[in-house]
């Protein structure tokens, strides 16, 4: 095989004689396979536990309408304002589910790795050191989600009730021991694409290193080391950035130099409407809902938004188009006519929906002139993209976030069609290059994290404007940081994490998310989510659920 699009492929492992169907390569092949599809479980169509309850996203209007889709709009209420968050949400049951089930078929794989027929001990060596990575990966989601967490490395063949929550201080020490383990053993480029590298190694050890940094329990290197790993793999050779920014989103182009680890999706890899990516679904709306005429139910053109999470006016308030590329390769302000509308002299392919930049004065003059070209045209002026449960003056309409857009996509039948077979990215270097630049901060180094900045900056820069784009040391600071990660990674699953690690997740949320401002119920406990429910019931011993809930 020469992609993860076939090793990626679901089997039914649950028929089999495990014993012997795993001791032969092509059992245990399998078995490390299904460690690496249990991505799509964690980072499936709604990755509400990454992206909610943040300064950047807040609730979409299809989450706003009260009992429109049930449950699902108390539960996400509860992760984007937090006063009722509880053990019973279903997003975090569902999370720390699929997570355990990651680790435990990890721990299979491990367990089995012992003596495999038909493999090499080199090639075993390396499907562990991969598995390894996963269960690693894994673990950090976990205990940043959560706090303290069971750590399990043990096969688990019948049920186990008794477990120990193992404090967050040991769980960085095991998930870091675990990383330095097998890094040296991880090859620095596949032979099937997708699977672990060197490089996404060091790309996640970087970030275990500079989260942990900011702890109280803190080791005096974690900053010089994320720092030092990131370089590695910015130095490496192995990655480098696209040339421009929307190379890295274009259709066709998943298997970039950019990317250093991701989510696999093909054709062939789900049998439902609902087993693809669902990322270019999520920061839209229903256009067919908001104009009356000039765009039919579901188009191929535009597919089916399910606005799940709106962008604030904060996320648009962050470009200077004058100079940035990002804000429209980012997001989608003009929409044509997908069918006409005689009554009203609108034909296929007209203007029919305009939203101005928001950095960019729009005047009443503008808008004549875009009327006298464009008749048809819905012009939404930034004061009217509201954010706010009762749309108060509001069109319920704003940019949309495009870059994930897949214009392949099938099932065309409703706005929960998740059938885009374009890749998740979890790692790519420009993220590794900010991370850098954190770490360097962090060590007082401001000219080092400028400097890795605007490596990011300057291939986002439109021509002729480079050097307009380039920052100084003194510009350099946390809140810097996440700006410009916002402008690098909108969209991207991580939102939620990176405002955690900073110590800027309530400060920010409260001043950006007017939801969340709303209520404000945000105080300290929220930085860690309820241990569920059901979990707490099944579990004895000490098993304590977080504070505060």
């Amino acid at each position: 095989m020469t992609s993860c699009d076939g090793f990626l492929d679901e089997e039914n492992l649950s028929n089999v004689n495990s014993e012997q169907y795993f001791q032969e390569k092509e059992g245990y092949e399998s078995l490390v396979n299904a460690s690496y599809a249990t991505l799509r479980s964690i980072w499936k169509n709604e990755p509400w536990l990454f992206n909610l309850g943040v300064d950047i996203y807040t609730r979409g209007e299809s989450e706003l309408v009260s009992g429109s889709y049930g449950n699902r709009d108390v539960y996400s209420s509860e992760l984007n304002e937090y006063a009722t968050l509880d053990a019973q949400n279903s997003y975090v049951s569902d999370f720390y589910t699929n997570a355990y089930y990651g680790i435990q078929v990890c721990n299979t794989a491990i367990n089995k790795s012992t003596s495999v027929a038909g493999m090499s001990e080199n090639a075993v060596k390396q499907r562990l050191a991969e598995v390894r990575f996963l269960r690693a990966y894994y673990y950090y989601l976990l205990v940043e989600q959560f706090g303290d967490v069971a750590i399990v490395t043990d096969e688990i063949n019948s049920p186990i009730t008794e477990f120990s929550r193992t404090p967050e201080k040991e769980v960085y020490s095991f998930i870091l021991s675990e990383l330095n383990d097998i890094v040296g053993v991880l090859p620095s480029k596949q032979d099937e694409y997708g699977r672990a590298t060197q490089g996404a190694a060091k790309h996640l050890m970087a970030l275990v290193y500079l989260t942990r940094g900011y702890k109280s329990y803190a080791e005096s290197n974690d900053f010089s080391r994320a720092a030092s790993l990131a370089d590695e793999v910015i130095n490496g050779g192995q990655y480098a950035l696209q040339p421009t920014f929307t190379d890295v989103f274009a259709t066709g182009n998943e298997k970039n130099s950019e990317i250093i680890f991701s989510v696999q999706y093909d054709g062939s890899s789900f049998g439902s409407q609902y087993g693809g990516n669902g990322q270019q679904n999520l920061y839209g709306f229903e256009l067919w809902t908001k104009v009356v005429s000039g765009f039919e139910q579901g188009n191929l053109k535009y597919g089916w938004k399910k606005n799940q999470f709106m962008p604030t006016q904060f996320l648009y308030s962050l470009y200077d188009t004058s100079v940035d590329s990002r804000y429209d390769a980012t997001f989608k302000s003009e929409f044509y006519a997908t069918r006409a509308d005689a009554s009203i002299g609108l034909k296929e392919g007209d203007l029919r929906l305009y939203f101005p930049k928001y950095d960019q004065p729009f005047t009443q003059q503008d808008s004549l002139a875009l009327m006298s070209q464009h008749p048809n045209a819905i012009i939404v002026t930034k004061d009217r993209w509201k954010q706010d449960i009762e749309h108060v003056g509001g069109s319920g309409m704003c940019p949309m976030i495009w870059k994930f857009y897949d214009p392949n996509s099938s099932y065309p039948s409703n706005n929960t069609s998740y059938t885009s077979t374009k890749d998740i990215f979890l790692f790519r270097l420009a993220d590794t290059y900010l991370l850098a630049a954190e770490a360097y901060y962090k060590l007082g180094d401001s000219q080092k994290a400028a400097d890795r900045i605007n490596k990011v900056r300057e291939r986002a820069a439109l021509e002729g404007h480079v050097k307009d784009m380039d920052i100084e040391a003194s510009d350099v600071n946390i809140d810097f940081i996440l700006d410009e990660r916002a402008r690098e990674m909108a969209g991207e699953y991580n939102r939620w994490m990176d405002l955690k690690r900073t110590g800027k997740l309530i400060e920010r949320t409260l001043k950006y998310n007017n939801l969340a401002a709303k209520i404000n119920k945000m105080d300290e406990h929220i930085v860690v989510r309820p241990i569920p429910q059901s979990v707490i019931d099944q579990t004895t011993g000490n098993f304590k659920q977080n504070t505060g809930y």
